[in-house]
């Protein structure tokens, strides 16, 4: 806080009392006081407001600028709460009594939303397991019984099943470095067994693979990275083209390995791939497939 925005702030206080010098002098001299008493008397009035508002101005100064500075260095500016001294000074007090009780008030409501959230997302997770019974059922139930209109059943409970596994790490993925398991995989095995997991997709759309050094042990999560690699393929069956291939490979360096995978689809268009990454985006060239 500036001395000059103290100024401005306090310009009513400051005319005030220039005023009320003014007619202290004209009084006094109405009554014919000796010039060095009237002078006497208003010096002694102006010092002790001059010291009154420097008085003021350095402990609230000294305050603000250390509450500022204190702000400044927090990286979760919150905390400042927890942090502040109470001041000696009225309005002080009063602005942090004020932020005490909205801290407190939205911890409150922050508290809420989160058990509720935790509440919806045990629900989410809880029904999915659920639903997984019946779905595995009906699963048993089409493939001991093979014929084209079970065939295209199957087909459609399975995505039906990829989209309840896809909800189920949604709903986990908030915590997922509670969910990690990290342990040495093989590339190859990971690939080998998403591939399988879309095998009927890849043969009705006729889609060509090509795997190129996936023998490679990599330390990851052996469900995470499936269930990743899982949404490319899928994305990469959605949306193929004429002569589908998927090339899947990888390459091992000094620090860290790669896994590349490529196909011949659609595309995005040039303009739109700094948001392929966006929560939802599907890219013209999706909504018009």
């Amino acid at each position: 806080m500036s001395l000059k925005d103290y100024i401005k702030d306090q310009i009513i206080s400051i005319v005030v009392a220039v005023v009320i010098i003014l007619l202290s002098w004209l009084i006094l001299w109405i009554f014919n006081l000796p010039l060095f008493l009237i002078l006497y008397i208003l010096v002694l009035f102006g010092l002790g407001y001059i010291f009154l508002f420097g008085y003021n101005y350095l402990r609230k100064r000294n305050y603000y600028n250390n509450m500022i500075k204190l702000l400044d260095r927090l990286d979760q500016k919150y905390l400042i709460t927890e942090l502040l001294n109470k001041p000696h000074f009225l309005e002080g007090k009063i602005m942090v009594d004020s932020l005490y009780e909205i801290d407190k008030a939205m911890k409150e409501h922050i508290n809420e939303i989160r058990y509720q959230h935790s509440e919806l997302k045990e629900y989410i997770e809880m029904w999915c397991h659920e639903v997984k019974t019946p779905l595995a059922t009906c699963l048993m139930i089409v493939e001991n019984n093979p014929n084209s209109i079970n065939q295209s059943i199957q087909e459609e409970l399975i995505k039906i099943e990829n989209y309840l596994q896809q909800v189920l790490f949604y709903a986990r993925s908030e915590n997922v470095e509670k969910d990690y398991l990290i342990k040495e995989v093989n590339l190859n095995d990971v690939v080998n067994t998403v591939i399988k997991q879309n095998k009927k997709d890849l043969i009705s759309k006729r889609i060509k693979i090509e795997l190129n050094n996936l023998n490679i042990q990599v330390y990851s999560d052996k469900k995470w990275l499936e269930f990743i690699l899982n949404q490319i393929i899928n994305n990469a069956i959605k949306y193929v083209n004429q002569d589908p291939v998927i090339t899947i490979s990888a390459k091992k360096y000094q620090d860290h390995d790669e896994l590349m995978i490529s196909d011949n689809g659609i595309g995005i268009l040039k303009d739109e791939i700094d948001r392929v990454f966006d929560k939802g985006f599907t890219g013209t060239n999706g909504r018009n497939d």
